[in-house]
């Protein structure tokens, strides 16, 4: 069986032209047959990319050397079919949509390496912190961590302000984790910024510990949610048992597939109620120019 490489990586550092770096980006990755999603802003860079590992590691190169973006720590995954339709490059102004007077920048939590982590989420003094969306805390967790319920990431300073704030000394021990990093990053640096004094991060998120301790002493339940077709990823990084609606993007196990609300392309139990009628029958109809594509053994992209 042949596998497809994955790589997700993230980096902060200023970035004058976003525009001319995402083109650099885009030649390299075409020319490498790479797809997945590159998003460039002004403070950094985000990316999750499918394709060789050659056509991968020379697009790391390259970075490295021809743009100047050192200390890159890409966590590799595989997968048994391509992840991703097509290379989509993004510039946007912030990695992610959280705003305040908090500069990730310069300040951002205290990292805890995969090897330290255990110890740490085991002590009973440290409140441990899943600062993922609600659907993917679904698929698995860390035991014992405070699910903040968030619809998105952007309810983060929400859940700060009417929990934590309220039920939490500031001096007190706080240990978060997410999939790949990234959102610590932003979360603590905005936690710093709310005056809490002691905020530790999963280094790599769930992904690099997941890679880096032995499956026999881990302790994550479940699987975890990524953001690719392939929807999840199990204890050692392989592909998961999940699939996903397309009319609301939300992980269904095999059960929730069973349903008699789930319409495959179309609707399941957990949006049957919220999208029109319009959104369905349009739904309906990629649904059946997907499948005839498949038929006809060709690639169907899907909305741009």
């Amino acid at each position: 069986m042949s596998f497809v490489k994955v790589i997700t990586f993230y980096k902060f550092f200023i970035i004058k032209d976003i525009y001319r770096f995402s083109r650099e980006i885009e030649r390299v990755a075409l020319k490498e047959n790479l797809c997945g999603t590159f998003f460039v802003t002004p403070e950094g860079i985000n990316t999750t990319l499918s394709g060789s590992e050659k056509g991968l590691t020379i697009l790391l190169n390259f970075l490295r050397e021809n743009l100047g973006v050192d200390s890159i720590k890409p966590k590799w995954t595989q997968s048994t079919e391509v992840p991703f339709k097509r290379l989509k490059i993004r510039t946007k102004p912030n990695l992610l949509p959280l705003h305040g007077n908090f500069n990730v920048l310069k300040k951002r939590g205290v990292y805890v390496k995969p090897s330290a982590w255990n110890k740490i989420i085991l002590d009973p003094k440290i409140t441990l912190l899943d600062v993922r969306n609600k659907y993917e805390t679904k698929l698995g967790t860390f035991k014992n961590s405070i699910n903040p319920k968030m619809s998105a990431f952007i309810d983060f300073p929400q859940f700060v302000e009417q929990e934590l704030e309220l039920k939490l000394d500031k001096d007190k021990k706080i240990a978060m984790f997410c999939t790949g990093g990234i959102r610590c990053e932003i979360a603590s640096s905005y936690m710093l910024n709310k005056g809490f004094k002691n905020v530790y991060q999963l280094e790599g998120g769930i992904l690099n510990y997941l890679e880096q301790v032995d499956k026999k002493h881990h302790l994550w339940d479940g699987e975890c949610f990524v953001f690719d077709e392939r929807v999840s990823v199990g204890r050692e990084l392989e592909s998961g048992q999940y699939i996903q609606c397309f009319g609301c993007r939300h992980p269904l196990s095999e059960k929730d597939v069973k349903s008699a609300d789930y319409v495959k392309g179309v609707a399941c139990s957990y949006c049957i109620n919220k999208t029109s009628v319009k959104d369905k029958l349009r739904f309906q109809e990629r649904q059946k120019q997907i499948d005839l594509a498949i038929e006809k053994g060709a690639n169907h992209f899907g909305d741009q």
